[in-house]
């Protein structure tokens, strides 16, 4: 950002406030409450995944909006839109957060004894309630694509502190600086806020329902992909979706 932006964007933060009855000098006290900072770096990655997708997909191919679209009762919140331009057809992405904490190395576990997080893929409390369902498990039609970072899955959960901690333990820390080949806690935060993945509801799918928290091989996972793959998948899933409209529309 120039210098012109700086102070723009510092006036925005200024009349924010003013029309929200926020005071200045308490602000950064506000946002680094334990029970807000969650609450925005959710909603921050609605567009970090936005951006990511934008960047990454051909434009000449696809169209990526970032939707602003308040959930409604019966159904839920919207987070991003990928149009394919050729055939029209709209596939919905969801981003969701990896489980704070939730890196494992796979030495004691019971169900994947390899490197592995989980993503939180269940609805809110007050989406429960927009939905008028007692269920917090989303129908695998719900969206077409699940789009995560590792992120999250590796601060330490549970702390007291305002800063977010990298996970204490000293041979998980060991096993996750080998991985992405950093050596300290900065560059290993960095690399995990670059390493985004994604899947398909239908191969995750349990019973017709996504997983409420969906294990991720941290390398290599069969189902939950690098974004680099993301498009040559996009085509597939358009192709199915062209086949499926096509036989509606033959026994109408």
């Amino acid at each position: 950002m120039n210098e012109k932006e700086i102070s723009n964007l510092g006036e925005k933060i200024y009349n924010y406030c003013r029309k929200f009855n926020v005071p200045v000098e308490f602000l950064f006290e506000i946002l680094e409450d334990q029970k807000v900072t969650p609450m925005i770096r959710g909603k921050a990655m609605e567009y970090n995944a936005f951006l990511k997708l934008n960047s990454i997909l051909h434009r000449t191919a696809w169209s990526v909006q970032k939707l602003n679209l308040n959930a409604q009762p019966g159904s839920y919140d919207e987070d991003i839109s990928i149009t394919h331009r050729r055939t029209g057809i709209i596939l919905k992405v969801e981003s969701k957060s990896a489980v704070r904490g939730s890196v494992r190395d796979g030495r004691r576990a019971r169900i994947i004894r390899e490197p592995h997080f989980k993503v939180k893929c269940h609805r809110s409390r007050s989406n429960i309630q927009l939905a008028n369902t007692s269920n917090d498990r989303y129908s695998v039609d719900s969206f077409d694509i699940i789009i995560t970072t590792v992120a999250n899955a590796i601060f330490q959960g549970g702390t007291i502190s305002e800063d977010l901690e990298v996970v204490h333990n000293a041979e998980l820390k060991k096993m996750l600086f080998e991985f992405y080949a950093v050596n300290n806690d900065s560059d290993l935060i960095n690399a995990t806020e670059n390493d985004w993945r994604f899947c398909i509801p239908e191969d995750i799918a349990e019973n017709g329902f996504v997983p409420r928290t969906p294990y991720v091989v941290l390398d290599d996972d069969q189902n939950w992909r690098p974004v680099s793959e993301l498009e040559e998948r996009l085509i597939e899933v358009v192709n199915q979706r062209r086949q499926d409209r096509n036989q509606t529309s033959r026994r109408s």
